[in-house]
């Protein structure tokens, strides 16, 4: 019998690492488009701001996931986080020297997000070698927890150290990336590349691209999430400018989005037991409940009642993903982790740089009620297609899948 997770000193480091990583990035969400409101006044070019860095993200994707399954993925953490830590040093400065503005957020952000796009993967990939066949749905599950902890902590610490200076997130978040650095450092695990290094790389990728694509259960259902994620990539932005027209302080705002992240965190703790129900249930319910909170924003657009709202949208989330990463992280290779892990993130998010910035043009033009029906259109559309899809009304058992990969 394998020891417990809390004793495994590497998953603990490897945990603790995607924690400060995560919570740099939560401080970041709040402070950028604060920053770009503050700079320009134009929720335009802080909606710029969140799509050219999802863009970004996108066009590496596929590239991404085929050489962490060459690289050390150890290492490629660590590059990762002393370019962001670099990057986000220099934005430090330029503040401090009174040369910041909109473009240099811009860059900040698209350049973050571009070495997100490589730690994901790696991170993920390193998971099935440093825990257990046995304890790996625990450990997913704590991995839920963890990105539902840091959204609470994260947006209101951003807000407050925001109201401390505008340089003071920006230093959190650097913070942040080295605390990650030096966990990962000490994290002993062999984690050596996996793939074919004489396969091209337009080959490995292609593999990956037609793996993730033959499985039904996951094809049918990122194509719904690309829906569920193009509609939250533009509540965000929404969010925060209803909460501020509404006379918002930003501490408040960083309160609102830390009473969602709660959502989502009791949804995390909730998620082990509602993956042993019926999936198609947990996955059909998310869809619907987003749908219905997100028009009652209108009525009454305050911090307090859109954080609520967002909570319940939210609440059902960890439980959906856990239900696909145990799926997916049990039936793929090691040697495709990487691979399959950025194919899934690009189906289920190839649309999400078109929401902050459609949010931003509706909002300046016509308003945040009219910005948030536009959304929960999207939002109703997106759960009766799901609810239609006889693949999503009787999606097999997580039991089912394991016994079938293992056949």
């Amino acid at each position: 019998m394998s020891e417990p997770l809390r004793r495994n000193r590497d998953f603990v480091l490897l945990w603790s690492a995607t924690l400060a990583s995560t919570l740099g990035s939560q401080v970041a969400s709040v402070a950028y488009p604060l920053l770009a409101l503050e700079l320009t006044g134009s929720a335009v070019h802080a909606g710029l701001i969140g799509s050219a860095a999802m863009a970004a993200g996108i066009a590496l994707r596929l590239p991404a996931g085929a050489l962490v399954d060459r690289w050390d993925r150890r290492r490629t953490m660590l590059s990762c986080d002393l370019m962001r830590a670099a990057l986000v040093a220099a934005t430090v400065a330029g503040s401090l020297l009174g040369l910041l503005d909109w473009r240099m957020l811009l860059a900040a952000a698209v350049i973050s997000g571009a070495c997100g796009v490589f730690f994901h993967p790696a991170e993920t990939a390193m998971l099935r070698r440093v825990v257990p066949a046995e304890h790996l749905p625990q450990a997913l599950a704590h991995n839920e927890a963890r990105q539902y902890g840091a959204s609470i902590a994260g947006p209101p610490l951003g807000g407050l150290l925001f109201n401390l200076g505008r340089t003071v997130p920006l230093a959190g978040e650097l913070l942040a990336y080295l605390l990650s650095f030096a966990a990962v450092l000490a994290i002993k695990s062999p984690t050596p590349a996996t793939a074919d290094r004489s396969r091209t790389l337009l080959r490995d990728i292609a593999e990956g691209l037609r793996w993730t694509w033959r499985q039904r259960f996951l094809r049918v259902l990122l194509v719904t999430a690309a829906g569920f994620s193009l509609v939250f990539s533009a509540l965000t932005l929404t969010a925060i400018v209803a909460a501020r027209q509404s006379g918002a302080a930003p501490a408040d705002v960083g309160l609102m989005m830390a009473i969602s992240g709660a959502g989502g965190l009791l949804g995390a703790l909730a998620a082990p037991r509602l993956q042993r129900r019926k999936p198609a249930a947990v996955v059909l319910a998310m869809f619907w409940v987003a749908a219905a909170a997100i028009p009652a924003m209108a009525v009454h657009p305050t911090a307090w009642a859109i954080g609520a709202l967002l909570a319940a949208a939210f609440f059902l989330a960890p439980a959906a993903n856990a239900i696909l990463y145990t799926y997916q992280m049990t039936i793929t290779p090691d040697h495709l982790q990487g691979r399959v892990i950025s194919s899934l993130a690009l189906i289920g998010s190839a649309v999400t740089p078109v929401g902050p910035l459609a949010s931003g043009l509706i909002l300046d033009r016509w308003g945040v009620t009219a910005a948030l029906l536009s959304i929960a259109s999207v939002m109703a559309v997106v759960a009766l297609g799901a609810t239609l899809s006889r693949t999503i009304r009787h999606l097999p058992p997580l039991a089912e899948a394991e016994a079938v990969a293992a056949r």
